[in-house]
C-alpha cells in the first residue's frame, strides 16, 4: 500500500500543481488526457498483472527456470506494444483528444502534456506494471523504493518547474516522466538479487510453457476494466462538458484524482491476492487462498471506512488543495465527492471477488463483471443525465457496482465463501510455532497420522532428519508444517519458514529441479524442492501414494 500510495500519486500531483500555477483550463487539459493513461495501464495490466501472477504459480510449483522465460518474453512483447502504441498516439494526437472531449480553451495545454507523456511511455510501462512482477518475485520492497524514488523526483520537478521557474504544462508531463525513469531505475537493482525468479534469459518458448494468451490472461479483467474506464470517462467527460463547459471537465479530473486515491487504498489491499492467492493456487493450497481473500478483505474494508467516513462529513478537504474559485465547481463538488466516497465501498468488495478470481485462473468469471459494469454504467450515465446533470456519472457508478456485486456473490460459485470466517478445504493438518527440535518431532508425530509410512519415511529422510541437523537453537526461526491433499490428489508435505537464507542450502541430498532442464509439467514424486514464496522460505515435497 505504501508503493501504491507513491506510484499513484503522479496525475494527482500534477493536478494540484497545474491548477494552483495555471488555473482550470490546465487542471481540466490534465482531466482531458486521462483516458490515455488508461490505455498505457491496459498495456501494465495485461502483461505486468499477467506475468506476475504466472511467476507466482511457478513459484508455488517450484518452476524457476520457466518463471525466469516467460519474464523474458513478456518483457520484449510489452515494451513492443508500448513503442507501437506510442507511435499511433504521436501520429493520431488531435483526433485522440477530440475523442477525449478537449475544448478550444484547453486543447493546447492538453496536447502538449500528451506529447511529453508518450515520448516517456515506456518508462511509465516498466513503472507500474514493474510493481506487479516484483511483488511477485519475492520483492515487494524494491517495489516501493522505486516508487518513493520516482514520486520525488515527480514532486520536485513539478513544484520547481511551475511555482520556481514559471515553465507550462510541459515541466508537469515531463516531471512524471522523469519519476518514472529514476523508478526503473531502481528496479534494475532487482538483478542483482541471488534467488530471484525473474532472469534475463534466450526468450524462446519449451514445451510446458505458457502461451502469450496463457500469459496475459491474468491481467485480462484488469485490462478489460481499464479499456472500459477509458470509454466511461470519455463519456463522462462528454456529459460535464456540455452540462458545464470547462468547469465540468474540471469536476471530472477533480473527481478522477479522488478516485485514484482511493484506488491506492483498494489496490493496496486487493492487489496482494494477485502474488498470494496465485501462490497458493500454484501450491494448490485452497486453505491457504481463502485464507488470502479473507485477511485481505478484513484489513482492506476498515482501512477504506476511516476516509469515506471523513470525505463524506467533509468533503471541502479534497476540494481545497486545488484551490478552486469557479462558483459552479465550488457549488458541485462537494455532493460529488460524497456520492464517489460513498461508492468506494462497493468498488471495494467488487474488486476484492474480481482480482481473486484473476488470480485463480477464473478470468472468464472476472470479464464478465467488467462487462456488466460497463453495459450499466455508460447507458445510466447518459439517461440520468436528463435529470441529474453533473452527477449522473456517479449515481450512475454507484448503480453499475451494486449490480456487479449481486453478480459475484450469487452466480459466480460460493465466491463470498471465506471472507468471513476461516474454511479448512484440502488442509489435512498445519502447525505453526519456532522450529526448536521438540516441535519438528511433533510434527512428524501428527504428519504420521495423516500419510503413510512409506511416506512418513520420506519425509523424514527429506525434510525432518536434514533441518534437525542444522537448527543450532542460536536463533529462533518461526515457521509452518503443513499436509495437503492436492487437487490431483497427491499429497504434499510443506514448510515454509522465516529466514535470510535457506537453512540447508549446504546439504547435497536436498535438490532442487536442474533449471536448464526443467521441461516437465508436474514436480516429480519425492523431490525436495526448495523455494522463496511470498517472502517466507519454502520446502515441499510431492509424497508417492505408492510408498505407503
Amino acid at each position: 500500500m505504501i508503493g501504491m500510495i507513491f506510484a499513484q500519486m503522479a496525475p494527482v500531483v500534477d493536478g494540484i500543481v497545474a491548477s494552483g500555477g495555471m488555473g482550470e483550463e490546465a487542471l481540466s487539459a490534465i482531466g482531458i488526457v486521462g483516458p490515455m493513461d488508461y490505455i498505457f495501464n491496459l498495456i501494465c495490466a495485461l502483461f505486468g498483472i499477467g506475468c506476475g501472477v504466472v511467476i507466482s504459480r511457478c513459484s508455488g510449483a517450484g518452476e524457476k527456470a520457466k518463471a525466469s522465460r516467460v519474464f523474458s518474453r513478456t518483457l520484449i512483447i510489452m515494451i513492443s506494444v508500448t513503442l507501437g502504441l506510442m507511435a499511433l498516439a504521436f501520429i493520431f494526437t488531435d483526433p485522440l483528444l477530440k475523442l477525449f472531449c478537449a475544448t478550444k480553451e484547453n486543447i493546447g495545454y492538453a496536447r502538449t502534456y500528451l506529447q511529453v507523456m508518450l515520448a516517456g511511455g515506456v518508462f511509465m510501462t516498466l513503472n507500474f506494471a514493474g510493481d506487479y512482477i516484483l511483488a511477485n518475485d519475492n520483492n515487494e520492497t524494491l517495489a516501493v523504493a522505486g516508487d518513493i524514488v520516482g514520486a520525488i523526483v515527480n514532486f520536485i520537478i513539478d513544484f520547481l518547474g511551475v511555482y520556481v521557474f514559471h515553465q507550462g504544462i510541459w515541466i508537469v508531463a515531463f516531471g512524471t516522466v522523469a519519476g518514472s525513469f529514476c523508478c526503473v531505475l531502481v528496479y534494475l537493482l532487482h538483478f542483482k538479487k541471488k534467488d530471484r525468479l525473474c532472469c534475463l534469459v534466450k526468450p524462446v518458448r519449451k514445451e510446458g510453457d505458457p502461451s502469450l494468451l496463457e500469459i496475459i490472461k491474468p491481467g485480462s479483467a484488469e485490462a478489460l476494466m481499464y479499456f472500459l474506464f477509458t470509454v466511461q470517462l470519455i463519456v463522462q467527460n462528454f456529459v460535464l462538458r456540455n452540462d458545464g463547459g470547462i468547469s465540468g471537465l474540471a469536476n471530472s479530473a477533480v473527481i478522477e484524482n479522488l478516485s485514484i486515491i482511493f484506488t491506492i487504498v483498494i489496490a493496496g489491499s486487493s492487489d496482494a491476492i494477485f502474488p498470494m492467492a496465485s501462490a497458493y493456487h500454484g501450491e494448490q493450497n485452497k486453505s491457504g487462498m481463502l485464507m488470502v481473500k479473507r485477511s485481505l478483505t478484513k484489513t482492506g474494508f476498515f482501512m477504506l471506512l476511516v476516509p469515506v467516513l471523513i470525505l463524506i462529513i467533509f468533503p471541502q478537504l479534497t476540494i481545497m488543495p486545488y484551490k478552486i474559485d469557479d462558483p459552479v465547481m465550488l457549488a458541485s463538488l462537494p455532493f460529488a465527492v460524497r456520492l464517489v466516497s460513498f461508492n468506494q465501498l462497493f468498488v471495494f468488495l467488487d474488486t476484492i471477488m474480481i482480482d481473486y478470481l484473476s488470480a485463480t485462473e477464473q478470468e472468464k468469471k472476472a470479464n464478465i463483471a467488467f462487462i456488466i459494469q460497463f453495459f450499466v454504467q455508460v447507458p445510466l450515465t447518459l439517461l440520468l443525465n436528463i435529470w441529474s446533470h453533473l452527477n449522473s456519472a456517479w449515481y450512475a457508478s454507484i448503480i453499475a457496482q451494486v449490480v456487479v456485486l449481486f453478480y459475484l456473490a450469487f452466480f459466480c460459485g460460493d465466491l463470498p465463501k471465506g471472507m468471513r470466517h476461516f474454511h479448512r478445504e484440502n488442509l489435512l493438518m498445519l502447525r505453526g510455532g519456532k522450529l526448536a527440535p521438540a516441535f519438528v518431532s511433533g510434527f512428524e508425530e501428527e504428519a504420521g497420522k495423516c500419510i503413510g509410512r512409506g511416506q512418513l519415511e520420506t519425509l523424514k529422510q527429506k525434510m525432518i532428519s536434514p533441518l534437525l541437523q542444522v537448527l543450532t537453537g542460536e536463533k529462533e526461526i518461526s515457521g509452518t508444517f503443513s499436509i495437503l491433499k492436492r487437487n490431483d490428489d497427491r499429497m504434499a508435505a510443506v514448510l515454509h519458514y522465516e529466514a535470510k537464507k535457506d537453512l540447508l542450502e549446504d546439504l547435497p541430498e536436498i535438490e532442487t529441479d536442474d533449471e536448464d532442464e526443467e521441461d516437465e509439467e508436474e514436480v516429480p514424486f519425492d523431490t525436495c524442492i526448495r523455494s522463496e514464496f511470498l517472502g517466507m522460505r519454502r520446502i515441499m515435497i510431492i509424497l508417492n501414494e505408492e510408498s505407503e
